[in-house]
């Protein structure tokens, strides 16, 4: 993932969620303590190198659209514990392609930036499973355990949060997604 693209994203949801906030001052306070659910969606840009797969003539790079299933509790204002299904898409390039989809568990850290914003960080494990092709030929599956750290900027409105991010997925299959994305936190 490049980190223009990294940067401009952050930038872009941080305007949007500026100029939200200040039309919508009255109605915004600080995020709910309690659990919460939602789902993001964005673009995943995955790697494949060719000694992890036998048969892989080339490296791989290749970018596809991805989501994810957000269900969390946060006790603490300032702490939280997230898992995640993830579908990371079918990246392809020149026939050849990762299809993966993983199961993350992480712990969150909020940093609060006013009543409105806050930044987060999270880390926690994936795991996940990937099939290869190259064309219609399989090449193999993969599967593993492996770390998974990220963060990014949450824009809070009641219940309601807006959430930019972004995740780097430390797998075979090396993968880094950038997401936008939505939770609601039940009492």
């Amino acid at each position: 993932m490049n980190k223009l693209q990294v940067i401009t994203l952050l930038t872009t949801s941080l305007g949007w969620s500026l100029g939200l906030s200040l039309g919508l001052s009255q109605a915004a306070i600080a995020a709910d303590n309690g659990i919460y659910l939602g789902a993001a969606a964005g673009s995943v840009e995955s790697s494949v190198n060719t000694q992890v797969v036998q048969g892989l003539s080339r490296n791989f790079e290749g970018k596809a659209g991805a989501y994810k299933i957000i269900l969390g509790v946060r006790p603490l204002d300032w702490l939280a514990a997230e898992v995640n299904y993830l579908d990371l898409g079918q990246p392809d390039s020149n026939n050849l392609a990762a299809d993966t989809t993983a199961l993350s568990g992480s712990a969150v850290l909020f940093a609060s930036m006013g009543p409105t914003f806050e930044l987060f960080a999270k880390g926690g494990v994936v795991n996940w499973k990937s099939k290869i092709t190259d064309g219609a030929t399989k090449l193999g599956n993969l599967d593993g355990t492996n770390p998974v750290y990220g963060g990014g900027l949450i824009v809070n409105l009641l219940s309601l949060s807006i959430r930019a991010e972004y995740e780097h997925f430390d797998m075979d299959v090396d993968s880094n997604l950038l997401s936008l994305g939505v939770t609601w936190t039940f009492l």
